[in-house]
């Protein structure tokens, strides 16, 4: 290894990102201890995990998936749902080695900061994570897309640079393309996500189509210009950089370079909402809202989006419950 040291890995929210990246690294040779919740967890922990999709085949046995008493890890990849950042930093930092990092390997806006306020900003490390992957059966994880490499970064402070260039090299030599950028390359890609994210996320939750048919029609194409041209507005009130000069410039790149590779994914908050989970709008278009609150912006559309989706989650949760 070009780092010299091989990491105890961590993965906090043993879900299908998770699991994935947990796999592949076991896979590797490497040692990784899971914590999860849930049937699939379970069946990981009993049987191994069996990863499927476009990046082939593998079975890894079941290994080691309960904290030993005060152990820590050098790197802890956080890999829970937005919602649950605050409560998963608060239990993962005790299991942390000092000279440790943390790794926000999620969706959305503000994980960052929610981590780097509870574990430091010389321990924390932003990830783009812009892989698909679902868990078709309890210990059964199926890779569905991958529009790009997984991005390293250290959005506040120089952390411990050997982690994070073991950490680069054992992803990127498990098999999941993986690179480390400077600050402003990583903010500026989280906020790409998220553009991508807030634009097609809850509209094809919603609609209840893949991301195909939204780029497809002429409606919902114009619905997603203007959630973009609305987040563009409040990036520009943040002095957020991203390498795109102006909504239109990635609309376009949006409907010409991400949307084809991708044209039958559906939407993970749709997933979430069949399964009667909270989905991640807080941390996507409620998140675009409230910056635009603070600075003056309207954002209807993004507005409007939000509401519909907390409407969306409430009326799964109520059609759930039993009449007496």
């Amino acid at each position: 290894m070009k780092s010299g040291i091989s990491p105890d890995y961590l993965i906090y929210g043993a879900g299908a990102i998770g699991s994935v990246l947990g796999g592949f690294l076991q896979k590797l040779g490497r040692s990784v201890t899971y914590i999860g919740r849930g049937e699939h967890f379970l069946a990981l922990s009993e049987k191994g995990l069996r990863i499927t999709g476009i990046w082939g085949e593998h079975f890894i046995p079941a290994r080691e998936t309960q904290i030993a008493s005060k152990r820590q890890f050098s790197v802890i990849l956080l890999c829970v749902k937005a919602k649950d950042t605050y409560a998963a930093t608060i239990e993962a930092k005790a299991l942390l080695a000092a000279d440790g990092i943390m790794v926000s390997m999620q969706n959305g806006l503000n994980n960052w900061e929610t981590i780097a306020r509870l574990v430091g900003e010389d321990r924390t490390v932003g990830a783009r994570v812009i892989f698909g992957a679902e868990i078709l059966e309890p210990g059964h994880a199926n890779v569905t897309v991958n529009a790009d490499d997984v991005l390293l970064g250290e959005p506040f402070l120089p952390v411990n640079r050997p982690l994070l260039e073991a950490l680069e090299e054992d992803l990127s030599r498990s098999g999941i393309p993986c690179k480390i950028v400077s600050k402003d390359e990583i903010w500026a890609a989280i906020w790409g996500k998220v553009l991508y994210n807030c634009s097609l996320n809850p509209l094809g939750a919603l609609l209840e189509v893949s991301y195909g048919d939204l780029g497809k029609n002429a409606e919902t194409r114009g619905i997603i210009k203007v959630i973009i041209e609305e987040i563009f507005r409040v990036m520009r009130a943040k002095g957020v950089k991203v390498p795109y000069q102006d909504a239109d410039e990635y609309y376009h790149y949006l409907l010409e370079k991400q949307l084809p590779p991708t044209v039958g994914h559906r939407a993970s908050m749709l997933q979430d909402i069949l399964l009667g989970r909270q989905t991640e709008i807080d941390a996507l278009n409620g998140a675009i809202s409230s910056y635009a609150q603070d600075y003056g912006i309207t954002t209807p559309y993004n507005d409007l989006l939000t509401a519909l989706i907390k409407f969306k989650e409430k009326k799964k949760a109520f059609s759930s419950i039993p009449d007496n």
